[in-house]
Parts: structure tokens; sequence; C-alpha cells
């Protein structure tokens, strides 16, 4: 008879073995070390069998500052012990890390966790393995089931472990911040989606901690005990495979490395070609129009002169009229744009089109210059537009690097 088996599940088992090893031995060291007794050590090991790696393991290892959170998952203990206790389904948490030997407040995250790991209900079931190192860091993020990342939001700079985890099987559990964020397609992990800004610390923590129990109470541990008759959960197999199609193409050196070339080093080599040509005359060109867009900005102004219309039919054409003081500048110094689209929260227009005035020479009589803009809107309801002047060469590196912008 032919037994079917999944080459993600056995290789991934294989590696949480090797993983289990390794934690049996650091806890072990630390265990006789302070001359704890065999008989206890093994009551913690109950779950952390390499023999048998079909537990639900769950990872958090990190340095252990204060927004990272280590101790966000016992906001609740109650909670906690129902989802970890069931005989038929159990869970196992490795906390591992180390906090700055200034940080009081993240020693004291280090202390909790060490200490709900000797209560008697989680015994066994949450274990601290000390010496966080490199050897132990590749161990958990290749050898643990989950990946549990619960900053608060929106303080993580990037999250490269959760990366690491994905890309060797691993499912990440994380609130939708740094490059989970981005990452996180609905279906190659969970997402603790972050509290209300505007919640005080308490109420965020508690918010947040009760959608992690959630997500474990009724996705994770499901989904990883609803084993199939081949000895493994199709569905999890699946996931993980997802998980690392969608996240490996997407966040690694070769992509980044490639966007680098692409949006930085082939741009500022062709500049440096751009600048350098004829004994430097474009950088020398450059660098006399900067002095004089920098000398006479401070009088370059803008001012409506057709009449505003709060309301037209849609379809029908619009014409918007300024003039604009260019203070000795040429109308090729400057731009002047149309800001087009549909209103955010704060008023301005959202994912705006672009469209640029045309200049139609002096007003008569004066020294201002008419700029004229005719076009048909192609959308309808409530629009903003906003109207703005600032300076631009055909050499910029970027058309905003002047940092100089008039406003309408």
């Amino acid at each position: 008879m032919c037994r079917h088996f999944s080459p993600t599940k056995s290789v991934h088992q294989s590696l949480k073995a090797q993983m289990l090893h390794l934690v049996r031995f650091r806890i072990s060291h630390e265990h006789l070390r302070n001359h704890g007794s065999q008989a206890h050590l093994d009551r913690i090991f109950k779950l952390a069998d390499p023999g048998n790696p079909n537990v639900l393991t769950i990872g958090f290892a990190r340095r252990f500052a204060t927004y990272k959170r280590a101790t966000l998952l016992f906001e609740n203990l109650n909670l906690l012990r129902e989802i970890v206790a069931g005989s038929s389904r159990p869970v196992l948490f490795l906390f591992a890390g180390k906090a700055h030997p200034a940080d009081q407040p993240g020693q004291d995250f280090l202390r909790r966790v060490a200490e709900v790991s000797r209560l008697p209900e989680f015994e066994g079931h949450i274990l601290l393995v000390e010496g966080y190192d490199l050897q132990l860091a590749r161990r958990l993020v290749s050898g643990v089931d989950v990946w549990l990342n619960n900053p608060i939001y929106p303080l993580e700079a990037c999250g490269t472990s959760g990366m690491k985890a994905a890309m060797n099987g691993v499912l990440n559990l994380s609130v939708l911040d740094g490059w989970w964020g981005e990452g996180y397609d609905g279906k190659n992990g969970w997402a603790i989606k972050p509290a209300s800004a505007t919640a005080d610390e308490t109420r965020r923590n508690r918010e947040e901690a009760r959608t992690l129990y959630e997500i474990l109470q009724d996705s994770v541990v499901p989904l990883y005990y609803n084993v199939g008759p081949a000895g493994y959960s199709p569905g999890w197999t699946a996931m993980a495979k997802h998980s690392m199609a969608s996240i490996l193409p997407h966040f690694n050196s070769t992509r980044m490395l490639g966007e680098y070339l692409a949006s930085s080093y082939q741009p500022a080599v062709q500049q440096w070609r751009r600048y350098s040509q004829s004994d430097f005359a474009g950088a020398r060109a450059v660098a006399s129009w900067k002095a004089k867009v920098r000398a006479a900005w401070q009088n370059v102004a803008l001012r409506r002169i057709d009449n505003p219309r709060r309301r037209i039919p849609f379809g029908e054409n619009l014409r918007l009229e300024v003039a604009v003081t260019l203070n000795r500048l040429t109308p090729d110094d400057v731009v002047v744009e149309l800001l087009f689209g549909r209103p955010d929260e704060g008023g301005q227009p959202r994912q705006a089109q672009s469209y640029h005035f045309r200049d139609e020479g002096k007003i008569a009589g004066g020294s201002e210059h008419l700029y004229a803009l005719e076009f048909r809107p192609d959308v309808c309801g409530k629009i903003e537009y906003r109207i703005r002047v600032y300076p631009y060469h055909e050499l910029l590196t970027h058309p905003f690097e002047m940092g100089m912008m008039t406003w309408l």
C-alpha cells in the first residue's frame, strides 16, 4: 500500500527536531547549573520532544525592547490557559532574546516570561531559552511552526526575522506593522490589526491581546491539528507553501539589489554622465540656475484671476487662470501645476491627478504672467484641488530637490 507524504512537512519536522535538541541542551545546561532535579527537567520537556515533534510550537525570539511587547501573550492568563493546556491540542511557546543592560523595563519583560513559565499550569508549555545567539536564532526561525511578533504599531522598523522564518516554511502571526504590513495577503499567515491610535496603552494591549487569543484559538490551533489520513494537516502545509511562494520572491536581497540598481545606482550614474559631459557644463549650468532661483524665490507669488466655480456639470470643460509673479525668473524656470482628486480626511486631494498650466505671456500693463489650464474633469462628486508653483530645470535629479514650492 502506497503511503502519501508531504516533502514540505517532513523537511520542516526534521528542522523542528534539530531545534528541539538545541533547546533541550540549552535549558538542561541552565537547569543543572542551578542544581535543578532531573524529574523537574523531564516535566519541563514533556512537549519539547525531538523524537515526536508534533506539538504546535510558536516562537518569539528577538531583542527584548519594550515596544516589541514580549509579554502581550500574558495579558489574560485565564484565556491563555484555555488555549495551551488542551490535552489533545497542546501548544508550546518558545521565548528567547536579550535586553540591553541599561534597559530595565526590557529586563522586567524577561523576568515576567520566566515567572509565567514557572506557573504550574504553564510548566512545559512556555520555555525561556537563555544565551540567545546566531546559532539559536537559526534553529528557531527554521524550526518553529509559527513566528509571533506583536510590536506596538507603528514602531516596528522592519522585522527581518519574520521574513527568514517564512522562507523556512514557518507561518507568521504578527501585527500589521513593518514588513508584514506589505507581505500579508490574507492567506499566507495571520494578522493582528492594530487597535485605534487614539486608545491608551492599557486599552490597546487589551484589544490586541484579545485578537491574538482569538486567532490562536479559532484559526492557528485548529488548522495545525486538523490532521488528515497521511498524518499531517493538509491545510497547514498548503498555507506554508503559499507563504513561501508569496514572500520569498519579494523579500530577498536579489530583489532588493535590483530595486537599488533600478531606482538609485543606475539613475545616479546617468545623472553623473549628464553633469560631467563637456567639462562639467551641465553641473555648472545647474549650479548657476539654483543660485538664481534661491535669490528670486522669496518674491515668487500666485493669485487666482478667474472666478472659481463651486459646481460644474459632469463632462463640461473647466478653465482655470492664475497670475504668477516670477521675480526675474522666466516661464521655463517654473512649473505651475494643479493637483486634482477626491478629498482625504484632511480635505486634501487624495491620489491626485496632476495637470500643468500653460504660460500665455505677460498680463498687459503689469509684470505678472498669465498661466491658464483648460481640462475636462473625468470624475464626479466632491472634488478638492490645489494649485502650486515650483522651480524646474531639466537637469535636476529630482523635480522637488530645491525644496521650494508656493501654494495658492
